[in-house]
């Protein structure tokens, strides 16, 4: 079973993307966080309770208060390391040439992905006959 994390606000993705995801995996652990905040400390409980990391992140760029750059750089090495073989997705819908270039420098990110998630993105990058990405 996979696992998938969604850190976003807006609500109609907060629908969206969970149903394109069970689509492709109806088995799939999705949870939704609308907060970078929130995230951080679902993430710190989980490690802290030793619970596998998620397979894939899905982390929006703009969100009030901190945005998913600056929760990355809230992450301690160790929640890095614990982070180590999830993929994270930068979301946006916008393509702010700058963004791109802080995802191109972060070497935890896996890459960029446009709003919304499509199916075919699933299938390709998460099918069981198709490993997950290395980073």
């Amino acid at each position: 079973m996979k696992r998938f994390l969604l850190i976003d606000d807006d609500d109609i993705i907060g629908i969206v993307h969970p149903a394109i995801i069970r689509q492709v995996f109806p088995d799939s652990d999705v949870i939704l966080i609308k907060s970078c905040m929130e995230a951080l400390v679902y993430l710190k409980e989980q490690m802290a309770a030793n619970i596998l990391a998620p397979d894939v992140i899905f982390l929006d760029i703009n969100l009030p208060k901190m945005n998913g750059f600056e929760l990355l750089e809230q992450l301690s090495d160790s929640d890095l390391h614990y982070l180590k073989q999830t993929n994270i997705y930068m979301l946006s819908s916008s393509i702010d040439q700058r963004d791109m270039a802080k995802v191109e420098a972060n070497k935890n990110i896996t890459g960029f992905i446009g709003k919304p998630l499509t199916m075919d993105f699933i299938r390709t990058k998460f099918s069981d006959n198709i490993t997950l990405e290395t980073k």
